[in-house]
């Protein structure tokens, strides 16, 4: 059963593939797993408020509309999981060599480089998850950027150049997948393998909280509402978003 993709806008140019759907989605009603793929962002939007660099025609920029309502404030945070996984997978079929990890929350890192990121845009009703917009940038063909340390392209990785609409396709098979398990309650499955693919996990790394204080710690859980578990020396410690940086992978 097709879910994901059942129907995909295709755009030149958009300030952003999130944005313009989640308007779309306030003005008329639309079928869930509808997508909108573009070949340019003006207004890119990436975590944490960052912008999301770009070049014109040479990544994969899309968002997909869901309505998870199986979904709530206790779990949300297994879409996302789901979310990553699939990019995560996508990456890995064009690199079957290199080391594609997942960072949390949920961008992806290719040879301990960033090479995707996501951005989800949830809806709640109450306590049920009613809507989210799945916004998904990967770095496909682009060979110059700002941050030549921290970023990178399956291109510079590989040196082959791959069609942006074929890793689209792909990255829609796995996520219409994911998501169908998600709905029918393969919660564990899903969780474990977002775990196994995570980078540090249960390996010591250096981190720096809000107030800028530098410790070492070891990934231990990232539980289904998002909460980053670090076990230290001294004590285990929970992170949100936005609490915690990793200084070095």
């Amino acid at each position: 059963m097709l879910i994901v993709g059942n129907v995909i806008e295709e755009l030149e140019v958009v300030n952003s593939t999130n944005t313009y759907l989640i308007e779309k989605s306030r003005r008329t009603q639309c079928f869930e797993g509808r997508v909108v793929y573009a070949h340019c962002q003006t207004e890119g939007r990436g975590q944490r408020g960052n912008s999301w660099e770009a070049q014109p025609g040479e990544n994969l920029l899309c968002s997909v509309l869901l309505y998870p309502t199986f979904l709530n404030g206790k779990n949300f945070f297994l879409l996302s999981k789901a979310v990553a996984i699939a990019v995560r997978k996508t990456i890995e079929r064009y690199c079957p060599n290199e080391l594609v990890e997942i960072k949390w929350p949920n961008d992806i890192y290719l040879n301990k480089k960033k090479v995707s990121g996501i951005l989800i845009e949830n809806q709640f009703k109450g306590e049920v998850l009613k809507q989210a917009v799945v916004g998904v940038g990967v770095n496909v063909n682009q060979t110059a950027f700002m941050d030549a340390f921290q970023a990178t392209s399956i291109c510079l990785e590989t040196t082959q150049s791959i069609v942006p609409k074929d890793v689209l396709l792909t990255l829609l098979k796995e996520l219409d997948f994911l998501y169908l398990e998600l709905k029918k309650g393969e919660m564990k499955n899903i969780e474990n393998t977002y775990l196994r693919n995570l980078l540090n996990y249960k390996k010591e790394a250096f981190y720096s909280d809000k107030s800028g204080n530098v410790f070492k710690g070891k990934i231990i859980n990232v539980e289904n509402t998002g909460v980053l578990k670090v076990e230290t020396n001294e004590k285990l410690k929970q992170f949100t978003f936005k609490e915690i940086k990793l200084l070095k992978c």
